[in-house]
């Protein structure tokens, strides 16, 4: 009977203890630590379409009504320097996609040239694409772990998350995101820079000339000069 009651202290004593350290865990100390969360702006890559119709008098010189809508739409859509701008012209002569082309390069824009793209335009027609890469920051407003109740001290799950999309909304081009520009290593290249300097051009050279000029005085006899002394040095 002794023996019985025994066991049962300890079962009791084992359920207790249990359920005590059950009580001093939380959601918060549970939470993933930041190498376990992604935090990463996301770059997603949109076309905007605008369908340039064929000329009323089967010419293939863009009309200036033509070039006008061109240029609205542009505007319309704020086309910059990070956009690229893509034609889809499967039955138009070339002579109508060059005259397009460089329209669009005096504007300042980048022409990527034609590609087939969607559906296809109609006989004649040319459908012009405004590539764009969007940033979508990640969401930092979204508090998972209360910082008061973090036993563990633990890096929230949102740690850095305002310096991240501060980065893609800081950034020129979206697209940089993806792949930087360039093929070379630019900081290679300004570390190696610093310890090889590249040779600097010599400073500017004065070149002096004395012929010419007057010799108005004879040189000085030495031999006069030290027989002087001599003498000199002897009547003190």
């Amino acid at each position: 009977m002794k023996t019985l009651l025994s066991n049962a202290s300890k079962i009791s004593l084992a359920l207790a203890a249990g359920l005590m350290a059950a009580a001093c865990q939380t959601g918060s100390i549970t939470e993933p630590a930041v190498s376990e969360t992604v935090l990463r702006n996301e770059v997603k890559m949109v076309r905007l379409p605008f369908s340039v119709r064929k000329e009323e008098d089967g010419t293939a010189t863009p009309s200036g009504y033509t070039l006008a809508g061109v240029n609205l739409f542009l505007r319309s859509v704020d086309a910059g320097h990070a956009d690229v701008i893509l034609l889809d012209a499967p039955n138009v002569p070339q002579e109508r996609i060059d005259d397009l082309a460089k329209y669009i390069r005096d504007r300042g824009l980048v022409y990527g040239g034609v590609a087939t793209l969607g559906a296809a335009p109609a006989d004649g027609d040319i459908t012009l694409y405004v590539e764009r890469h969007v940033v979508i920051p990640p969401n930092c407003g979204f508090w998972r772990a209360e910082t008061s109740g973090n036993r563990k001290n633990n890096a929230s799950a949102h740690y850095g998350c305002a310096s991240m999309a501060n980065l893609g909304l800081m950034v020129a081009n979206p697209r940089d995101l993806i792949a930087g520009q360039g093929s070379g290593n630019s900081t290679a290249s300004a570390v190696g820079a610093i310890y090889s300097p590249a040779p600097q051009a010599s400073g500017p050279t004065i070149t002096m000339s004395l012929d010419g000029l007057a010799n108005t005085a004879p040189p000085p006899d030495i031999d006069a000069v030290a027989r002087a002394s001599r003498s000199s040095g002897g009547d003190n």
